[in-house]
């Protein structure tokens, strides 16, 4: 949080420095840094490199595509389509905070695109558990584009029902980032070791809550 000198990176670069990996006092030391970020309030899989070799190749993965990064999250509404890859148009406002999303294309609007399947369903709560890939990595993709489409988040501020939130008293979007898979399809040199390596979150807050549903 801005303002904060307790964050997630101060948080890693104080682990390494217990550790002895990170040496702020050297001079010239490379400061441990993130590779992506995720929303406020949404959980789950952040990358942080602990050397500019690793930071570099990350970055350049990230930009490539080469980086499988896996959501899940409820809506409310359950789809009638099970699976499928949805595209919209996608323009962010700076004075709101939030984006615009149009089926059609608009000045000044860029390609989003997003997949999702539905993995469980709570009918007596009208809720849904989606998985979702995120084909391009826009500004809270995830949230405006399904809301755009009639299924917002849970407990989603911005996007969301708030009336549907209070009843279900949910105070973050139920949003999660669980699943990471290193897919390089070109050399990643120190980082070569993770190609096919997949990491993934065992406990999502809202699965079983809503849906009695294991990962």
């Amino acid at each position: 949080e801005s303002g904060s000198t307790d964050t997630l990176i101060n948080r890693i670069q104080h682990y390494l420095y217990e550790k002895g990996e990170y040496r702020p006092e050297e001079e010239l030391s490379f400061a441990p840094a993130l590779c992506n970020r995720i929303d406020r309030n949404t959980g789950g899989i952040v990358i942080c490199a602990k050397n500019a070799e690793s930071l570099r190749v990350l970055n350049q993965k990230v930009k490539d595509r080469e980086l499988e990064k896996l959501y899940l999250c409820v809506t409310v509404g359950i789809p009638k389509e099970k699976s499928a890859r949805l595209t919209a148009y996608h323009q962010k406002d700076e004075a709101t905070k939030t984006v615009k999303v149009s089926d059609k294309k608009f000045q000044g609007s860029r390609t989003m695109i997003t997949s999702y399947r539905v993995l469980a369903e709570n009918k007596a709560d009208d809720l849904a558990l989606l998985e979702v890939d995120l084909i391009t990595g826009r500004t809270h993709q995830i949230r405006a584009h399904l809301a755009h489409i009639g299924y917002p988040l849970l407990g989603d501020g911005k996007y969301g029902i708030n009336k549907v939130n209070r009843a279900y008293n949910v105070k973050t979007q139920a949003l999660y980032s669980y699943k990471l898979t290193f897919k390089f399809t070109t050399d990643a040199g120190i980082l070569e070791y993770l190609n096919g390596k997949s990491f993934q979150v065992k406990d999502v807050w809202f699965c079983e809550k809503f849906f009695g549903y294991k990962l």
